[in-house]
């Protein structure tokens, strides 16, 4: 056995969430996975329950939620302490940003006990929090171990606001699907994938679309607050089609229908794009990219290799960029072929574990005593 690992993971209510874990426990990790009993769809509504993907089989706790579906404010209705007592881990892992509310519940039972801890962190803007929750954040990222920062942006932002433990990048994982056979489209397919909503700069990858000549197919995968007004677009010659209602399992088959994705987002004063999941999962399913220079997306592109930027809100430049890429099919499978490449090295699950597994490995060999000083 390598170690007691105790999680504390909203987003492992998803299954492909899990295969992080399950590549752990596969490794020779002993492990404890506390989930919500149900987590509510940010815009669906929908009350999502967990259930462990193969090969972690007893490893998930659900337990009652405060605000389930809220990821900064939920607090779970147990006493951690007791969870602690039985669980009895030698290291934990809350999977929430260290402003969060149940980083907080969750830090002075662990560090109390000498656990090593971590939290980690996907924000990668230093936007303005109210004093209370800075202080909580001061007091996790005091007291945690380590830190699984998702960007290079956010481990440098963690090390700003005062971490003491290590910060190392431990990126998301792209979920192990096969990836799809190439399929001939008979229309360019130019598509999105995630949540339907303004700061995601759908109203620019519209007016690209529009810009191009036709036929065009935008293909818009996912749910959010814009649905209704964008089922409601026409392009003349062309075609608009939303589908949602596609589990994160089965977003291998909607990557599958597209020529290249777009992520066009737009920067906000207090949110930028924080990783762009969907670029590395597209290139993980053979499809290049186009993405605007909003956060995380330009690092992501030039590390991959996948694709093209493009300045965010500048319609007419993504429309170039998609018309050079429906007019050169070499060069979209050659930024398809270095991104797949890159993503399995980089972000694939065995990857990613490598990256989070050596922070689990540090934070064993800190002596508990210095872990448990400070503990207020």
């Amino acid at each position: 056995m390598r170690g007691r690992l105790l999680v504390v993971s909203h987003p492992a209510v998803v299954g492909v969430n899990q295969e992080v874990y399950r590549e752990l426990r596969a490794r020779g990790w002993e492990l404890e996975i506390v989930v919500p009993d149900r987590w509510r769809g940010e815009f669906s509504g929908e009350t999502m329950r967990p259930a462990p993907i193969a090969g972690l089989e007893g490893a998930l706790r659900p337990t009652p939620v405060l605000l389930p579906g809220r990821p900064q404010r939920h607090l779970y209705l147990t006493r951690p302490a007791a969870v602690l007592a039985r669980a009895a881990p030698d290291v934990a892992f809350v999977e929430a940003e260290p402003f969060s509310l149940v980083a907080s519940q969750w830090r002075r039972p662990l560090h109390a006990r000498g656990i090593p801890f971590g939290v980690q962190i996907a924000e990668n803007i230093d936007r303005e929090l109210p004093a209370p929750v800075r202080a909580l954040r001061r007091r996790v990222l005091r007291d945690a171990t380590f830190v699984a920062a998702r960007s290079e942006s956010a481990a440098r932002l963690a090390r700003s606001w005062g971490a003491r433990g290590a910060v190392r990048l431990a990126p998301h994982a792209v979920p192990a699907w096969e990836a799809p056979a190439p399929r001939r489209h008979d229309v360019f397919t130019v598509g999105y994938a995630g949540r339907l909503v303004a700061s995601k700069g759908l109203s620019d990858l519209l007016a690209a679309v529009r810009r191009m000549a036709a036929p065009v197919e935008l293909l818009l995968i996912g749910d959010g607050e814009l649905r209704g007004e964008l089922e409601g677009q026409t392009i003349p010659g062309s075609r608009v089609r939303v589908l949602s209602g596609l589990s994160h399992e089965r977003m291998a088959e909607g990557f599958a229908q597209l020529d290249v994705l777009v992520l066009p987002s737009r920067t906000t004063p207090t949110w930028k794009e924080q990783f762009g999941r969907v670029i590395v999962e597209a290139l993980w399913c053979g499809v290049p990219v186009v993405g605007s220079d909003s956060g995380e997306i330009p690092w992501l592109i030039e590390l991959t290799g996948g694709g093209l930027l493009f300045a965010e809100g500048d319609d007419a430049a993504l429309a170039e960029r998609l018309e050079q890429l429906r007019a050169d099919p070499a060069l979209r499978a050659r930024l398809a072929a270095a991104g797949r490449e890159t993503v399995e090295r980089l972000f694939s699950v065995p990857a990613t574990t490598d990256a989070f597994e050596q922070l689990l490995e540090r934070a064993l060999q800190v002596e508990p005593a210095a872990s448990a000083s400070n503990s207020s």
